[in-house]
């Protein structure tokens, strides 16, 4: 019982240390400044809309989900945005019979670009959406939504891929 006990207080101490809360003053300051970085954590492709993957199951679909290893980040400076992330894609091969669905990951690649766009807004509850448009490198497009509880999610669009969205966390530089 008092190995359980332990066990317990263990677990809930990772979840306290993992959760961080800001203010809305401070998430707002961090996207403001410029300076943050990014740690993704799980990377989701959408769903094909066009209608294309109506034949796919509810267990391919889970493949358009995937579980990130550490090191995959996105590094946001008042002169740059550098990022390591990993791009996938769904393939499909058409047999005879049917269609089979499948999710390749391709090998992260590090891209920085010394100029870009930049805005923020601040939604009411505290959140702060930042848009990001390098002038140079494999993204075209970020979309940060910074979240008080310092939890983050992006959604990046890579030229010759489908938008992906990402969740991971954030902390100031």
């Amino acid at each position: 019982m008092k190995h359980l006990l332990l066990l317990l207080f263990v677990i809930a101490g990772i979840n306290v240390t993992y959760a961080q809360t800001l203010s809305a003053a401070d998430v707002k300051k961090i996207a403001d400044d410029k300076k943050f970085k990014f740690i993704a954590k799980e990377a989701n492709l959408p769903p094909d809309i066009s209608g294309t993957t109506s034949a796919v199951t509810s267990d391919k679909t889970e493949d358009l989900h995937k579980v990130l290893a550490d090191g995959f980040t996105v590094s946001v400076k008042p002169d740059s945005v550098t990022s390591y992330l990993p791009y996938y894609d769904k393939t499909e091969t058409v047999t005879d019979q049917a269609t089979s669905s499948q999710v390749t990951l391709d090998a992260p690649t590090k891209s920085t670009s010394a100029g870009y766009d930049y805005s923020t807004k601040q939604k009411k509850n505290g959140d702060v959406t930042v848009k990001i448009t390098p002038k140079t490198g494999k993204l075209t497009s970020y979309v940060f939504v910074l979240s008080t509880n310092g939890t983050a999610k992006l959604e990046g669009t890579i030229d010759n891929y489908k938008v992906i969205k990402y969740a991971g966390t954030f902390s100031a530089q």
